[in-house]
């Protein structure tokens, strides 16, 4: 087997999602030398993990490409791989994440010197959002920026973002689109900066190599100020068109922490006058008066006591 395609997985059983939705579910016949199959207004959600199955069903050797065009009708040459069948269950797994919502086309293209079957699956699950399988929940509840944008080679986009000072945040980057061919067609670089709201720019990455699918790229940027920040990514590429996922969320205030762990526990208070600092001291004389005193006395300091304590549990 020749791989020039990108997948998650090639062998073994199929994954299973309990909650996947198919686009596409079904066995077709290829008829040698060259045929294709074209699925079209296949209407997919924006920044969604879709994943595209192909298996070879019957014993031949074969090349398989996968092309993806988009509502704006960019083309995404996702999967292109030389299958050699050299034991049962050869399939391949093909990850594509959108980053807009339209009717897609999906094309499969099968070369081959005899006819063939191919079974084709197209699934996705609603809550399976780009990007999000790699942040905690934590992460996502205090998001800053999140998108899913598509970039051609050298396309720049920049956006404004409020953050606080003091604070430290967690930025991700990652490539969710496949993309097939050789390896050095698959090379993306991305570029990052940051511009504080004194206008002091910071440079993350140039051109740094963004891996395959579902390796992300991340960094903690501690603020010195806050205000308006100036985010601006550069994308440079050797296909037509590629979807890349971001985003920004607050990690933890720095000043709220030392060498990035919690603060030591308060220590317990001194004794001031053989006293506790923050308690209250009964001294013994009181409590021989106390335990003297009528029985319907006691009573009513326990009632209004329950009374206080309701009233205070409430208030909060």
């Amino acid at each position: 087997m020749n791989l020039k395609g990108e997948t998650i997985s090639n062998s073994g059983n199929q994954p299973k999602a309990s909650s996947e939705e198919l686009l596409l579910d079904k066995v077709f016949t290829f008829i040698a030398p060259d045929d294709s199959k074209r699925f079209d207004d296949l209407y997919l959600y924006e920044s969604i993990n879709y994943y595209v199955i192909v298996e070879i069903v019957t014993p031949h050797n074969c090349e398989i490409n996968v092309t993806v065009i988009d509502p704006d009708s960019d083309v995404y040459q996702i999967f292109e791989t030389e299958v050699n069948v050299s034991q049962d269950d050869q399939w391949f797994e093909i990850p594509f994440g959108t980053a807009i919502s339209g009717n897609y086309t999906f094309i499969f293209s099968v070369i081959s010197e005899l006819n063939l079957n191919l079974y084709v699956k197209i699934f996705f699950d609603m809550e399976d959002k780009c990007l999000y399988d790699v942040m905690s929940p934590e992460f996502i509840a205090n998001l800053k920026l999140y998108q899913v944008n598509k970039f051609y080679n050298n396309t720049e986009v920049e956006h404004n973002v409020m953050l606080k000072t003091d604070v430290s945040y967690k930025f991700f980057i990652e490539r969710v689109s496949a993309i097939g061919g050789e390896q050095n067609s698959r090379e993306v670089g991305a570029y990052y900066y940051l511009t504080d709201p004194d206008s002091v720019e910071f440079t993350i990455y140039a051109n740094q190599t963004m891996k395959s699918v579902g390796e992300v790229l991340h960094f903690n940027f501690g603020t010195a100020v806050g205000g308006v920040y100036t985010i601006k990514i550069k994308i440079r590429c050797k296909v037509d068109v590629v979807n890349v996922a971001y985003a920004i969320a607050k990690d933890y205030s720095i000043n709220t922490v030392k060498n990035g762990t919690e603060p030591d526990p308060e220590p317990d208070p001194e004794p001031i006058n053989g006293t506790i600092q923050g308690y209250f001291y009964v001294p013994i004389e009181w409590t021989l008066g106390f335990i003297a005193s009528a029985r319907l006395v006691v009573g009513a300091l326990i009632v209004i006591g329950s009374v206080r304590r309701k009233k205070s549990s409430v208030s909060l």
